[in-house]
């Protein structure tokens, strides 16, 4: 039997490397497996600033982050935010189409989307059928809310997805040669906002998320026929993989004016409890029937200012994860060295202790046209930098063994955007590369090791928790977004 058990965690979490959605589901990941760019699927003001929100507005992207505040938009608007996002080697990518708008009237506020999206599979070779070549996901969002006396407003939301397809699960089926997915995810938020004169804002939300995926693998065993002096396939088997994660979380926020010149100040913290009542049998690990359980939290601060046509911010962000997983016995097993484990035992006990940390930096300036005031552009840049560290202490019940290991890498995203404002439209464009230090993709003096991509502004923000047997070698891959967004207003 193979020590490791890993969990894939698929949640609805967020513009994240510590962006808001992220920030309200945190969840574990101990491989760097890539997978957040193929649900980029909201509007977001600041996503060439590197995601920047805990002290710093995104009118467009807050919405959908604390459905609150919805009520910020008093007017009605059309946006389009097609995207193209495409991981190295093979590893998957694909285009995806959001449409979806702002509405107002009266004291009720609300927004919606809706997205198609055709996912590349990863490592197809030549003539591979194409249903297995690319799949097709939906997704629909709607948000509503209202507000009321003393700066209160309340909101609720609703996310849904119907997936035929996530990055990166094709990767974690090692000697498959076909894998059908099919499933969904559901996410609820209900929200509030309270804000006082001087520009202090208070906000609350409660978030629910539920995946439910299928994973069907299918393997061809490969051999010697002695009987024939042929090489060639001898058996091939079908295994179905279950894959459910149940999420309840509480997240608040505080921010308000300091200092002189436009500083903002805000906090924020999370506290998350994630139960895994399937997980699915990965062929890496081999261990069927593992359940397991999450608390997860985090706290952080971040600094901006706006002072005229200029926007910058900075965000810090801490993430201690306590989780634990297991291998149950489907029936009585032997203990090497007498005694016997009963059917519902746990065979294998894992236990991890993160200690991961974010950062964010970004900056932003517009400027007017001279022939025209109500004519503006401007240029974001940005970097998001994220650590993950955590240990493993994983006991083996039916040998008797136990072991620890540590794993830790340094993720890296640099952003770029522009931005045009008119009267009657605006248009961004924004690029995002996605790598760890060390790789080829940037050169920075610190850190070694595979290439990874870190989760990126996202409604679902997929994770990975596994043991692993050995020091890492799990190669994600870089990735690459670009994302262009057109908003016309409804007067």
């Amino acid at each position: 039997m193979a020590l490791s058990v890993r969990v894939l965690v698929l949640v609805l979490a967020g513009i994240a490397l510590g962006t808001p959605l992220s920030a309200q589901l945190v969840t574990p990941r101990t491989v760097p497996v890539h997978q957040a760019d193929q649900f980029d699927l909201l509007p977001s003001s600041r996503a060439g600033m590197a995601g920047l929100w805990i002290a710093l507005d995104d009118t467009l992207l807050d919405p959908f982050v604390n459905p609150a505040k919805a009520t910020r938009h008093r007017q009605n608007a059309f946006f389009a935010l097609p995207y193209a996002h495409s991981i190295s080697g093979q590893r998957g990518g694909g285009r995806t189409v959001p449409l979806g708008g702002y509405f107002s009237g009266g004291a009720w506020s609300g927004a919606a989307t809706v997205a198609v999206q055709q996912l590349n599979r990863a490592n197809t070779t030549f003539g591979t059928p194409l249903s297995q070549r690319s799949a097709t996901n939906q997704y629909a969002t709607g948000v509503i809310a209202r507000r009321f006396g003393s700066g209160v407003s309340l909101g609720a939301s609703v996310f849904l997805a119907g997936l035929g397809a996530v990055d990166g699960v094709d990767l974690l089926y090692a000697g498959s040669d076909s894998i059908r997915q099919d499933g969904s995810m559901a996410d609820l938020r209900l929200g509030l906002t309270r804000e006082w004169a001087g520009n202090r804002v208070f906000e609350l939300v409660l978030v629910h998320n539920r995946t439910s995926m299928v994973h069907d693998v299918h393997t061809t065993t490969f051999g010697w026929d002695s009987t024939r002096r042929l090489w060639g396939a001898q058996s091939a088997t079908w295994d179905h993989n279950a894959d459910r994660t149940n999420i309840w979380g509480l997240h608040t926020e505080y921010v308000r004016p300091f200092g002189r010149e436009g500083w903002r100040v805000g906090w924020l913290a999370t506290a998350n409890r994630i139960s895994h009542p399937k997980i699915p049998n990965y062929r890496l690990m081999n261990i069927p029937r593992d359940p397991g359980f999450t608390n997860s939290f985090n706290a952080g601060v971040g600094f901006a200012k706006v002072q005229g046509a200029t926007s910058f911010g900075i965000d810090f962000i801490y993430e201690p994860i306590f989780s634990d997983t297991w291998a149950d016995a489907a029936s009585d097993t032997a203990r090497v060295g007498g005694g016997v484990i009963r059917a519902g035992g746990r065979t294998v006990e894992n236990t991890f202790r993160f200690a991961n940390s974010k950062m964010r930096i970004g900056i932003g300036r517009e400027h007017a046209h001279r022939k025209d005031s109500s004519v503006v552009s401007g240029l974001q840049f940005g970097l998001a930098i994220g650590t993950v560290n955590y240990r493993l202490q994983q006991r083996n019940n039916v040998q008797g063994t136990s072991r620890v290991q540590d794993e830790s890498w340094i993720e890296w995203a640099p952003t770029l955007g522009y931005r045009y404002r008119a009267r009657d439209i605006e248009f961004m464009y924004n690029v995002r590369l996605t790598c760890l230090s060390g790789s080829r993709c940037m050169s920075f003096p610190f850190g070694q090791g595979d290439d990874v991509s870190i989760a990126a502004p996202a409604p679902a923000a997929p994770g990975v928790i596994a043991a692993p047997a050995a020091p890492l070698t799990f190669d994600g891959g870089r990735s690459m977004v670009h994302r262009f967004m057109v908003t016309i207003p409804i007067r």
